[in-house]
């Protein structure tokens, strides 16, 4: 099972893109935990995530995020600006698999 959080600052775009990632997980018969956190749960989330995409909005926080827990840099990205503007829960998911398996 792949666990993902998505990070955010007010959760309601990142709360929708939760919800069409979790449709595509089901549609595609992939097991996952997928949640939204906001950018001071970090801390406490980093470790027990297999990935972690902060929202297009928080790209500006990935190096500070990196730098805190550099350790876990691997598994940080920012979700592409595009397809969380169309919710594309489906290419997210991958994107965020295709992390996870670099890894």
């Amino acid at each position: 099972m792949y666990k993902i959080a998505l990070i955010c600052e007010h959760g309601a775009s990142t709360g929708m893109c939760v919800r069409k990632m979790i449709e595509s997980s089901k549609e595609l018969g992939i097991e996952c935990e997928i949640a939204a956190f906001s950018s001071s749960s970090l801390d406490n989330i980093v470790d027990e995530k297999d990935c972690i995409l902060l929202g297009p909005q928080l790209a500006f926080k990935l190096s500070s995020f990196e730098k805190a827990h550099p350790e876990y840099a691997y598994k940080l990205a920012v979700i592409n600006a595009m397809d969380f503007g169309m919710m594309d829960g489906k290419k997210i998911l991958n994107d965020a698999i295709e992390l996870i398996k670099k890894s």
